[in-house]
């Protein structure tokens, strides 16, 4: 019986948290992501992402893009200046990497030629663009002259300090 109570009460305490706003972030991530998504780019699946419970909401979406990593990451990055983000580019791992923060919302952009692998534990959602050298069985390759382009967005924890962002000028 006090299994049971506990167990009514821990249903109680997740319900409080989403009356309370804290499980309402996907929607308000999503439309972050789609606002720097490049036009004309192709959803490679459905996105993935998970409210806020523990850690902060996030979210991420794999698309393809006609064109280089430069060009991918350039269109991003222009449509975040206009919002106002502070940002940093860099070259890692065959990847054009871009991060960009503004108030508590931060938005990360890879830009890479490979491919996308899937996580078949998660409903075969698109997982992440990766080398085609080291791409397992299922994968699906990017064509030639595209890119696969791996947006995030989360929100990050209240801060008394600004969020630190690696060195590295962005295109545009």
């Amino acid at each position: 019986m006090k299994e049971e109570m506990r167990a009514a009460a821990a249903i109680a305490a997740i319900l409080a948290l989403f009356a309370a706003g804290c499980g309402h972030r996907l929607p308000e991530l999503k439309a972050d992501a789609k606002s720097v998504t490049p036009t004309g780019s192709q959803p490679a699946g459905t996105c993935a992402g998970s409210e806020q419970f523990i850690e902060s909401a996030w979210l991420k979406c794999i698309v393809v893009v006609r064109g280089t990593r430069r060009s991918a990451i350039t269109e991003v990055a222009n449509r975040l200046r206009k919002r106002g983000f502070r940002m940093a580019c860099r070259e890692s791992l065959g990847a054009l990497e871009l991060e960009a923060v503004r108030g508590r919302t931060r938005i990360n952009a890879r830009a890479r030629h490979g491919a996308i692998i899937f996580d078949e534990s998660d409903g075969g959602k698109p997982l992440d663009v990766v080398d085609a050298k080291f791409a397992p069985v299922g994968s699906r390759l990017i064509p030639t002259g595209a890119v696969g382009l791996y947006i995030s967005t989360d929100k990050l924890q209240p801060s008394s300090v600004p969020y630190l962002l690696p060195h590295g000028a962005c295109p545009s």
